[in-house]
């Protein structure tokens, strides 16, 4: 990733940050379905960002890739972990690290479903992109924490971070939604370089943008923001107690997939809660996670982490 720009210093707690967004995308969609077992919710943007890494480790070896490629390839592992098989006709790539931990995780009543326009956007041969989507029309909040696991990307342009969340946006959802993927991720990592001091960039980020996708972005952003003189422990109770903070509602043309084997509680948005928390651990690093309780994901986070940080740091 060579593309000329302002590139930002990284914190001194990146590695902690990295760590507290990758626990922060199961905590809060565990904590939102109130259930034990993970979900597409979450491991769909752990995959993601173990798409990235293996474009870093392409990199690291001199061989250029296809960073992009790499998150649909990613996705399509996760969808056959979600789902017991790949697309019909569409690649079917090797498996890594990652799927071999997943069956090491004890589930016990099955993946808890997440948007299920994430899975019919990847059930095709073809990768969704701007200009040939598979999911025509679809704007919902299952792209909020695929930004989240894009900022993670760091000492790269701003424009590459816009790139790679729009086009991460377009391998399930429409025009609408990778909008509001963009700003998403935009917020995200300005929370990484600069903490509560970000908070006063975030509004100017959310202008024009519409939808269901943009009507969550505005609420969890606007909930975080009043929060940010409080602790870390605080911000996150207040995030949760906040009337309707999650409560948004999905509407597309398209039809929902065959969705996991368990269903989610419908009180709060796993999807909107992931992001909203993993925006929290990039203000506050893992102080923000820290009264959590374990995920059935934390020794592939733990090792997704450690990976990153051996390519980036």
């Amino acid at each position: 990733m060579n593309e000329t720009g302002e590139i930002a210093l990284l914190p001194e707690n990146y590695s902690d940050k990295v760590f507290a967004i990758l626990l922060g995308l199961a905590d809060g969609a565990t904590h939102a379905r109130d259930d034990i077992d993970p979900g597409a919710t979450e491991l769909l943007p752990l995959y993601m960002v173990d798409g990235l890494l293996e474009a870093l480790e392409w990199a690291k070896d001199g061989v250029g890739s296809d960073e992009l490629a790499c998150m649909w390839l990613a996705s399509l592992r996760a969808y056959s972990q979600l789902t017991g098989s790949f697309p019909t006709g569409a690649p079917e790539p090797l498996k890594r690290w990652i799927d071999l931990e997943m069956k090491k995780v004890e589930i016990h009543d099955g993946l808890m479903a997440g948007d299920p326009l994430n899975l019919s956007g990847l059930k095709s041969k073809d990768m969704g992109q701007r200009g040939r989507p598979t999911g025509v029309n679809a704007d919902s909040t299952g792209v909020l924490p695929r930004a989240a696991a894009v900022a993670l990307l760091s000492r790269v342009p701003e424009s590459t971070t816009e790139a790679l969340s729009r086009a991460s946006a377009y391998l399930t959802h429409d025009e609408q939604a990778a909008k509001t993927t963009v700003a998403a991720a935009r917020i995200v990592r300005s929370a990484i370089e600069r903490s509560q001091a970000a908070g006063s960039e975030w509004e100017a980020l959310l202008e024009g943008l519409e939808g269901p996708s943009a009507d969550a972005l505005r609420q969890v952003v606007s909930v975080v923001r009043d929060s940010l003189h409080l602790s870390p422990t605080d911000a996150y109770a207040a995030y949760f107690n906040a009337s309707g903070a999650a409560e948004v509602e999905e509407e597309s043309d398209i039809e929902a997939a065959d969705a996991p084997v368990a269903e989610e509680d419908d009180s709060r948005d796993p999807e909107t809660d992931a992001y909203a928390v993993a925006l929290l651990a990039a203000v506050y690093g893992s102080d923000a996670v820290g009264d959590r309780p374990a995920s059935a994901l934390d020794d592939i986070i733990s090792e997704l982490h450690d990976r990153w940080m051996a390519l980036v740091d």
